[in-house]
């Protein structure tokens, strides 16, 4: 691999927020994030020891973070409404479009009076 190299470059104060998240999720420092970001966008081994565990270490904390808002989400939710789908009243006579006639008749009023 060779000799390291520090090197410089601004970012969006998005990602640092992203990175500064994502290192304290996997406990470890937000510079070791980046030079795994790198080395695998370079496609090559970044040589993190338990890469792959923390990769499934922060899927397991994002998943946990979802379920306690879906619970949150859940609990707020009013007791009544749990299960229940409000009641769509239909009212045939309102319905312009709806023609009594029966399904299978066939209609010849559009058809030229040479073709009825």
């Amino acid at each position: 691999m060779g000799e390291k190299v520090k090197i410089n470059c601004k970012i969006p104060q998005e990602w640092q927020t992203k990175i500064e998240l994502l290192a304290k999720e996997r406990k470890t420092e937000p510079n070791k994030i980046i030079y795994e970001a790198l080395g695998r966008y370079l496609g090559e081994n970044a040589n993190t020891d338990d890469s792959r565990l923390n990769v499934l270490e922060v899927e397991v904390t994002m998943l946990k973070r979802q379920v306690a808002e879906l619970v949150m989400v859940v609990k707020n939710r009013p007791t009544n409404s749990l299960g229940k789908f409000p009641e769509v009243q239909q009212n045939i006579e309102d319905d312009d479009d709806f023609i009594e006639d029966e399904p299978d008749e066939i209609l010849y009023d559009f058809l030229p009076p040479e073709e009825r």
